[in-house]
Formats: C-alpha cells, sequence, structure tokens
C-alpha cells in the first residue's frame, strides 16, 4: 500500500511539474467531487407504500415526505418506481437519503409550484471568529483569534468584505470571497486545513472564519423532473443546495426551470453527471431565469461532469467568490437569451463567469458555443483555467478590464466573422497552445503535452473510440468529440440507459459481480459479469461510505476478474460497487 501511495503522490508531483501554467497562476483542484461512495443501503422505503399515488393528478409529497421519515435518520434509498408523481411543495431532503427513480424514462416528478422542488440545507453556528495569520494562497494552516470555536473534523467556511474590486455592489452579494474546508488538526490558535487556500486574503476586509454542519450524504438519482408551473417571474429551483456538502445528482433529466435547474449555494463537494438539463419559461437572466448549474456565494471543489445542457442561456455558471469548482466534459447546445434585444437570441455564454469574484476554476474538456467571462457585476477573480474546451460559435470574449491572472491553455474556436472569436482583456492572462480558426495562440506555444489538470487518466465514463483527450493539439481543429455530445447524437440523454433500480440494473444481466472468498482474510477475487465492454470503477466502501479503495479497469463482454489484496482492512463489514455508464451494483465484504 505504501509503494502505491507513493507513487501516486510521485504522478501527482510529474504531472504538476509539467504543467505549462506557471506556478504563480496555479491551483490544485485534486480534490474536487464527493467523497462520499453511497454503498447500496440496506434500506429501501418503497413511496407507493406510503400512499403515493403516481397518477400525476394527486399530489404525492406528502406520501414521499412520509417514505424519507420512515428511514428515521438512518442510510436509505426512498424509491419511485415507474408513474408520474406531483409535487405541490418543497420537498426537504435530511442526510443520509437517496431520492432514486426507476429512471429518467420511467419514474416523473410535475413540480407544479413557484417554490423549489428538492432542498439539501446545513446549519451554521453564526459564531465568526478573526483569522489573524496564514492567510495567503497556498496556505493550509491559519492562526484564529479564538480556536476554542472548533474541534477536528469541523467543516468551517471562511470569507471576507467585498474590496475594492466590488464595482457592481448588490445587496445578495456580499462577503462572497472565501472558502469552505475541513479542520484536520488543532495546535495551539492554529487550525491546520485540508485544502490550501485558492487566493490570497485581506485581513483588512473583516476576514473571519465559522463552524458549519453541512447536510451531507443526499443522492438525487434515475428520474425525470419535470417543472410544469410557468410562472416568468418567480425563480425557484429545481433543485437546491445550500450548506451542503459530499452529494450528488446523476442520471437524471431536468425538463425547464423558473430560476437554475440546479441551483448550489454555500456548498462543496458535490457531483452532478450524468444529467440532462434543458428549456426555462424565461430567458432572461433574472433570478438565474434560464441557467443550468449555478455555482454561487463562494462553493468550492465541487465537480460537473459528462453533462448535456440544451437550449438554455447559461448551461454552467460561477458566480459571487465560487471557487476550485470542476466543469468537466460537459456538452451544452442551442444556447438562448431573451429579456433587452441589444445582443442576438443565440450570444449567451453557455460557460458563464458572472463577476462578483469567483475565481479559480477549471473548465477542462467541454464543448459549447459560446465562452463568456462578462463584467455585468464587476470582474471575476483570478486563476480561472480554461484547458482543452471547444467553443463552436461566437467564441471566447472577455468584457471586463479587472478580470485578471486566467488561464487559457490549448482551447478551440471554430468559424469565421462574425464566429470564432478570441478576445482578451485584463491583465496577467496565460495563454498557450490555443487553436483559433487554424492559427495557433500565442504564436509559437506548441507542443502542449498537458493532458488533464484533474484526471489522471482517461476518465472513468468514456465509453467513445476517441483518445482521450480529443479536443485541443495536437487533435486537428473540430476533429474529435466527447462522450456527452456522442450520447446525445446518439439519442440519449442521460449517462443511464439502463439504470441502477434498487441496487441491480433494469436489465438484470447488464452488470454483476461475485466475491470469492467471501469472508475473506487476505486475498479475494472480484468476478464482474458485464453485458458489454466498458470502463469500470469498483470502489470499496465502510458501512458511513467512506472511500477505502479505488480501481478503474477496461471490463470486457462476459466474466472479467480483479484480484484485491485486503490484508490491510480491519475486521468488519465492506461493500464492493463496480460501477459503469450503463448500471451499476454492489455486494458485501466480511473481512475476518
Amino acid at each position: 500500500m505504501k509503494t502505491l501511495l507513493q507513487l501516486l503522490f510521485l504522478s501527482l508531483a510529474i504531472a504538476a511539474q509539467a504543467q505549462v501554467i506557471p506556478a504563480s497562476n496555479r491551483v490544485s483542484w485534486d480534490n474536487a467531487g464527493c467523497h462520499f461512495a453511497f454503498p447500496e443501503p440496506q434500506l429501501t422505503a418503497n413511496v407507493m407504500a406510503f400512499g403515493a399515488h403516481a397518477d400525476g393528478v394527486n399530489d404525492d409529497v406528502a406520501a414521499i415526505t412520509n417514505a424519507i421519515a420512515s428511514l428515521n435518520g438512518h442510510y436509505g434509498v426512498v424509491y419511485l418506481p415507474s408513474g408520474t408523481y406531483l409535487m405541490l411543495s418543497t420537498i426537504d431532503l435530511p442526510d443520509s437519503v437517496i431520492i432514486r427513480g426507476a429512471g429518467a424514462d420511467s419514474t416523473f416528478l410535475k413540480i407544479n409550484s413557484t417554490v423549489n422542488g428538492f432542498t439539501s440545507c446545513g446549519n451554521i453556528t453564526g459564531t465568526f471568529t478573526k483569522i489573524l495569520s496564514g492567510f495567503n494562497k497556498e496556505s493550509q494552516k491559519i492562526t484564529v483569534a479564538n480556536c476554542a470555536l472548533f474541534s477536528t473534523g469541523n467543516d468551517v467556511e471562511m470569507h471576507e468584505d467585498n474590496g475594492s474590486w466590488d464595482t457592481s455592489p448588490a445587496t445578495w452579494a456580499v462577503q462572497v470571497v472565501g472558502q469552505i474546508s475541513k479542520v484536520t488538526n488543532i495546535i495551539g490558535d492554529t487550525l491546520f486545513l485540508e485544502d490550501k487556500l485558492r487566493i490570497d486574503f485581506d485581513t483588512s476586509l473583516n476576514l473571519e472564519i465559522q463552524k458549519i454542519i453541512p447536510a451531507t450524504a443526499i443522492s438525487i438519482e434515475n428520474l425525470n423532473i419535470e417543472r410544469t408551473d410557468t410562472s416568468t417571474s418567480c425563480s425557484a429551483y429545481n433543485i437546491d443546495f445550500v450548506y451542503a456538502k459530499n452529494c450528488r445528482v446523476k442520471c437524471i433529466e431536468s425538463n425547464k426551470s423558473e430560476g437554475s435547474h440546479c441551483m448550489i449555494y454555500l456548498s462543496s463537494h458535490i457531483d452532478v453527471s450524468g444529467s440532462y438539463f434543458h428549456d426555462a419559461y424565461k430567458y432572461d437572466g433574472g433570478g438565474t431565469r434560464g441557467y443550468g448549474v449555478t455555482l454561487d456565494q463562494h462553493s468550492g471543489l465541487c465537480l460537473i461532469t459528462n453533462n448535456v445542457f440544451r437550449h438554455l442561456r447559461h448551461a454552467m455558471m460561477t458566480k459571487a467568490g465560487a471557487n476550485g469548482n470542476v466543469f468537466a466534459y460537459n456538452y451544452s447546445r442551442e444556447v438562448y437569451r431573451n429579456g433587452a434585444g441589444e445582443f442576438p437570441t443565440d450570444y449567451a455564454g453557455d460557460i458563464q463567469l458572472h463577476g462578483h469574484y469567483s475565481f479559480a476554476n477549471l473548465f477542462e474538456g467541454n464543448i459549447v458555443q459560446n465562452l463568456q467571462i462578462d463584467n455585468t457585476w464587476g470582474p471575476s477573480g483570478p486563476y480561472n483555467t480554461f484547458f482543452r474546451n471547444r467553443i463552436e460559435h461566437y467564441g471566447i470574449y472577455m468584457t471586463t478590464t479587472l478580470t485578471n491572472n486566467s488561464n487559457f491553455v490549448g482551447n478551440e474556436t471554430i468559424g469565421s466573422f462574425p464566429y470564432g472569436f478570441y478576445t482578451l482583456t485584463g491583465t496577467g492572462n496565460f495563454q498557450y497552445g490555443n487553436n483559433i480558426n487554424g492559427t495557433v495562440t500565442p504564436a509559437g506555444t506548441t507542443p502542449l503535452n498537458d493532458t488533464s489538470y484533474f484526471y489522471m487518466a482517461e476518465p472513468p465514463f468514456w465509453n467513445i473510440t476517441n483518445n482521450w483527450p480529443t479536443i485541443g493539439i495536437s487533435n486537428a481543429l473540430n476533429s474529435g468529440t466527447i462522450p456527452a455530445e456522442a450520447r446525445y447524437l446518439a439519442g440519449f440523454t442521460t449517462a443511464c440507459s439502463d439504470t441502477v433500480v434498487t441496487g441491480i440494473t433494469k436489465n438484470e444481466a447488464a452488470v454483476s459481480i461475485k466475491i470469492n472468498p467471501n469472508p475473506a482474510n487476505d486475498f479475494i477475487v472480484v468476478e464482474i459479469n458485464s453485458c458489454k465492454t466498458a470502463r469500470a470503477v469498483m470502489t470499496i466502501s465502510d458501512p458511513q461510505g467512506k472511500l477505502i479503495m479505488e480501481f478503474k479497469m477496461d471490463i470486457q463482454n462476459g466474466n472479467n476478474e480483479k484480484t484485491i489484496n485486503v490484508t490491510n482492512l480491519a475486521k468488519g463489514i465492506y461493500f464492493i460497487k463496480a460501477t459503469t455508464d450503463f448500471g451499476s451494483c454492489s455486494q458485501k465484504l466480511i473481512v475476518n
């Protein structure tokens, strides 16, 4: 095990050294994404047993809420079988609940209300103390005025007042520059943090920190959400995370919204993957109308990957100090805006940085129509990084001279006037190897050997024949695709055409696993039986969902075997899970 960890750290060090981005402009995204493994729960509550109608006519909120309550706070699944469920009010999700449908083509939720659909909300202490030192970029230890407010393992939020950059102040965007992390140790008056700081903070701006108690281990998966209330004046969200951590949205379709389809606010480590977000009732941008996934108010280390977005004003939005997030290998098309008529209806950013100083976010491998960094609410912050994206329509536009120190590496734009532009403002922006309509910009910036700033190897969802990465030099301009685009063009929207139902797929032969011996003492052989060739991720987690081991492997049609050394595992119960793009399955392992 030590040898494996040493090799991993060596690989990380080599990858960091290989980056063309100067060290002063870099941050690390290695820790992004949900860190809860979501083992298959032993508890399942079927909403039909609690009086759900599933007829699209009668309100099913009470039945769903009662099914959630029946878990009594324990980790479990609330299962919504095929049918149409009417929601006339918000459903609040507590910790450790999985809302699972039979598939985005089978379980339909109709939100006929001007309020949020699903909301997950943690708590705050509201008791702040000053940060005195250690507040510079790359630091992982800070000195505070009152350490007694914290214990090891606490989640914390630090923030400061808006600085002189705030040229467009708003009452809803105060203290936006901040960071969420976890306390790993306390010595004297010093807090040791799990994550490096991603910016230089400023004690003259009332820099302070508080303990937070986030909502955790919540999943919304394998269902179709449609907002049927046609209000154009409200801004309710279909899914809303506030002070949440280690939660996920996967394999859903979200059809029509008032505000954002998915709002992530003051949260961290949220995964949104394999899903399809499309259409709205209004696209004027007010109250996030017409937005897909929005990261707001210094949300951090979230992973938005392998999704399809269609007919939205802004598919992927960062604002109000969101930082350290990763948007990777998403596909967005048919961008649309309405409202003020000074721009064409297709002139809106699928990828949009909207001011109020979002910083240090990574956009990698996405295929979109327009990439815009605007000054509607003032500048964005430093270190936002755009790496190997394809922009198919108007191009890349930065409109504020106060947005500085961004990174543009390996992107490509296509099309002739009025399309395919590459327009940057500000100072300190790093540029390397961008293919602008066939011209390398800046000139002479080749070769580009950087493969990814997040993944150590080909992503587990990479189920296409194109070699990874497919975008940017040395690939020919506009030559490759990504799984999300290929899936959409093939007529599929979510990444789970055979979705998980209570631990197995609809097609029970799609993917299954066996463990021998079980119970085990030293080595086990995991046999994965698959209905087709795929890339799989195998995880071992404890009953609390803590990830113990993870393996990525290519599997063939039929039986596949993986030998695993479990001598370092403590005696007890574990869960082994195999996940592919077409299904997953888990089994219990007992270690003697």
